[in-house]
C-alpha cells in the first residue's frame, strides 16, 4: 500500500470518524448512567409497603389525613425527609391495598393534587381533606401567590408519593433518594 493517495483518504476518515464515534460512544454510556439513576414514574414491585417502611427510611409522619372520599386509599398522611445535601421537603404518602389500586384509583386523585394545575382549593379538588398542604406561598407578603407544593407524584408499588418541587422534573428528582431507600439501595 504504496499508493500516497489511498493513505491520505485512510487518514482523512479516521481522523474524522474517530472523534464522532467517541463522541458517540460518551454520549451513550452518560445516557445509560442517567437511566440507572433515575427512577420511573410508575412502577410495580413484589411487595406492600406499609408506612413503616417509610418512616424506617427515614421519613417522618406529620399528620395522618382521613381517606373519606380518597377512592380505595386505606390510609393517607403527610410528613418530610431530607435528601442528602437538601432541606426538609414534604411527601404527601397514600396507602392503597395494591398496586393495581393504587395506578386506577390513586393516580386521578394524585393528577389533581400535583403539578402546574393542581386544584388549590377545596372547592376545586377531587379530594378536599388536606388541601391547605398542598399549597404554599412564593413571594412572601402580600405580594405572594398560592401554588402548588407538589410538582408531580410517583406510583411505587401500593404507594401514591405526592412529591415536593416546582416543576415536574424538579419534583421527581426529589423523590428519587426517597424510592432508593425504600428499594434498600441508600439515598
Amino acid at each position: 500500500m504504496s499508493n500516497p493517495r489511498a493513505i491520505s483518504v485512510i487518514f482523512f476518515l479516521f481522523a474524522t470518524l474517530l472523534p464522532i464515534l467517541i463522541i458517540l460512544g460518551c454520549s451513550s454510556n452518560s445516557e445509560a448512567a442517567d437511566s440507572k439513576s433515575s427512577v420511573a414514574k410508575i412502577e410495580n414491585i413484589d411487595r406492600i409497603l406499609t408506612i413503616e417502611d417509610l418512616e424506617n427510611a427515614g421519613w417522618k409522619r406529620g399528620k395522618t389525613y382521613d381517606v373519606n372520599g380518597l377512592t380505595g386509599a386505606k390510609a393517607a398522611y403527610v410528613g418530610f425527609w431530607a435528601p442528602p445535601g437538601l432541606n426538609n421537603l414534604n411527601y404527601e404518602i397514600r396507602v392503597y391495598p395494591d398496586h393495581k389500586s393504587a395506578v386506577e384509583q390513586g393516580a386521578p386523585f394524585a393528577e389533581d393534587a400535583s403539578g402546574a394545575n393542581a386544584s388549590l382549593s377545596s372547592g376545586d379538588a377531587l379530594w378536599s381533606e388536606g388541601v391547605r398542604d398542598r399549597r404554599m406561598i412564593v413571594g412572601g407578603g402580600s405580594r405572594g401567590s398560592q401554588n402548588p407544593r407538589y410538582g408531580d407524584y410517583m406510583i411505587f408499588g401500593n404507594l401514591v408519593i405526592l412529591c415536593e418541587g416546582r416543576t415536574s422534573e424538579h419534583a421527581l428528582e426529589q423523590c428519587a433518594p426517597l424510592i432508593s431507600l425504600l428499594r434498600g439501595n441508600g439515598a
